[in-house]
C-alpha cells in the first residue's frame, strides 16, 4: 500500500491488519512509549554524555592543553581537572580530530606528559592520507559516521570546527550550523560518544557569551553545555567558565594556569562568568594605563641595568598594580616601536627569557660653530 492509500485507509477506518505500517507514521509514538531517563555525565556538571559541549576562547589561552588533559584523563581512568575529589572512572576509549596542531611534534608529547592511555587513545593520520581518503571526514558525512560507530569513541574532540565543516556550510547563514550538526546529535544519542567542539572567538568590542561564539552562534544553540575560557587579571591566571548547560546549574568556574610543559593546573574557582571578566578587561586595557605602564617597563629596565628576566618583570609588574593583560599589551606595543627585545639564557631545558631596553643609536655633538639654519639671520 502506498502512503496516499495508507492515508485514506485511516481516514475511512478501512485499515485492517494485512497493511503494511508506513514508515512515516511509525517514527510517533505516544509518550507512554518513551523512556524517562536522568542525564548522565562524562565529567560531572561540565560534560553530558552523548551530547555536544562547545570550548570557546581567544588564541592562546589554553583550549588545546584543556582537552589534553580530559583525553588524558579519561584514557587512563584518572580525575581530569574538571573532576570533583572523589571522582573515580575506568579507562575509556577517546579521540581527537585536529588540523592545527602536529601530533607527532607536540599534541604526543602533551599527552604523555599528562599521563595519557596512548592505547586509548585514536586520532586520523591526516600526514598519511595521501589519496585524499579523510577529506570527507566532515559533520553530517557517512564517512564520519562510519567512523564513529566503528571505533566507539566514548570522547570525540574536534578542534577547531572550521576544519570538520562541509565546504558548501556558510557558517554565518542563520541556522546553518543547526542543520549540518544535526546528524551529530543523533549519533551521540545512538552510540553514547561525546563530542567536544572547539572553536574560536571573535573580538568585538563589548561582547561576552554567545556573542564572541566567532563564526556561527548557532553553535552556541546546538550545544547542550559551553564552556568559555580567557584570561584573568590575576598573573598567569585563566579562567573557564561554564556559561550554558541544559542538564544542571550552571558550575562553578574553574580558574587554573599553564606550566612550560603546556599541562593545566587548578588555582582555584569563582563565581565571575565571562562577562565580568570581559567587563574588567576592557576597563584595565585603557591607553592611559598602558601608555603609563610602558613608562614603567622601561624606568624598570633602567633601574635593572637594561635587562632583567621576563618573569621577574612581570612579578614585579603585579605587584606595581598593572594586570597581566596591560602588561602583555604595554609590552607588544614597546617591542613593535623598537624600544625593547627578548634574548633567552640558559640550556634548551632551562632556557629563561629576558626582557631588554633597545639600545638608542649614538650620536655626534657637532662643534659649537657648526653653521645651522638660522646662522645667517
Amino acid at each position: 500500500m502506498d502512503r496516499q492509500s495508507f492515508e485514506q485507509a485511516l481516514k475511512t477506518g478501512l485499515l485492517n491488519d494485512t497493511a503494511q505500517p508506513d514508515p512515516f507514521f511509525s517514527c510517533f509514538k505516544t509518550l507512554n512509549d518513551f523512556e524517562e531517563q536522568e542525564a548522565t555525565w562524562l565529567v560531572p556538571g561540565w560534560i553530558p554524555d552523548g551530547q555536544i559541549t562547545l570550548l570557546a576562547s581567544d588564541g592562546g589561552v589554553g583550549k588545546t592543553s584543556l582537552w589534553v588533559n580530559l583525553i588524558s584523563a579519561l584514557s587512563a581512568g584518572k580525575r581530569c581537572i574538571l573532576d570533583p575529589p572523589e571522582m573515580t572512572r575506568e579507562p575509556l576509549k577517546t579521540a581527537f580530530l585536529t588540523t592545527e596542531d602536529s601530533v607527532s611534534k607536540m599534541l604526543k608529547r602533551k599527552l604523555r606528559l599528562a599521563g595519557a592511555d596512548m592505547a586509548n587513545i585514536l586520532t586520523p593520520d591526516f600526514t598519511a592520507d595521501r589519496e585524499g581518503a579523510l577529506r570527507s571526514l566532515k559533520f553530517g558525512s557517512q564517512d564520519m559516521e562510519r567512523f564513529i560507530r566503528h571505533f566507539k569513541p566514548s570522547l570525540c574532540v574536534f578542534d577547531p570546527v572550521q576544519g570538520f565543516v562541509p565546504p558548501d556550510i556558510n557558517m554565518g547563514s542563520r541556522n546553518a550550523m543547526r542543520d549540518c550538526m544535526a546528524p551529530l546529535i543523533a549519533l551521540g544519542e545512538e552510540t553514547g560518544c561525546t563530542f567536544l567542539v572547539v572553536c574560536h572567538t571573535n573580538k568585538r568590542k563589548g561582547a561576552w557569551g554567545r556573542d564572541r561564539i566567532a563564526d556561527s552562534a548557532d553553535l552556541w544553540d546546538v550545544s547542550r553545555s559551553v564552556l568559555m575560557a580567557g584570561y584573568t587579571e590575576e598573573q598567569d591566571v585563566r579562567y573557564l567558565s561554564n556559561e550554558k548547560n541544559n542538564y544542571a546549574e550552571l558550575h562553578e568556574t574553574l580558574l587554573f594556569s599553564i606550566d612550560g610543559d603546556g599541562q593545566v593546573h587548578k588555582e582555584g574557582t569563582s563565581w565571575k562568568r565571562d562577562r565580568e571578566f570581559m567587563q574588567e578587561a576592557a576597563e584595565n586595557i585603557s591607553a592611559p594605563k598602558r601608555d603609563d605602564c610602558k613608562a614603567w617597563i622601561l624606568n624598570t629596565l633602567d633601574n635593572a641595568g637594561g635587562a632583567m628576566p621576563t618573569k621577574d618583570l612581570e612579578h614585579d609588574a603585579q605587584a606595581a598594580g598593572y594586570s597581566t593583560r596591560t602588561l602583555r599589551r604595554a609590552k607588544d606595543e614597546l617591542k613593535a616601536a623598537g624600544q625593547v627585545k627578548y634574548f633567552q639564557t640558559g640550556s634548551a631545558k632551562d632556557k629563561v627569557w629576558h626582557i631588554q631596553k633597545a639600545e638608542r643609536k649614538a650620536f655626534t655633538e657637532l662643534p659649537p660653530d657648526t653653521p645651522t639654519p638660522w646662522t645667517n639671520e
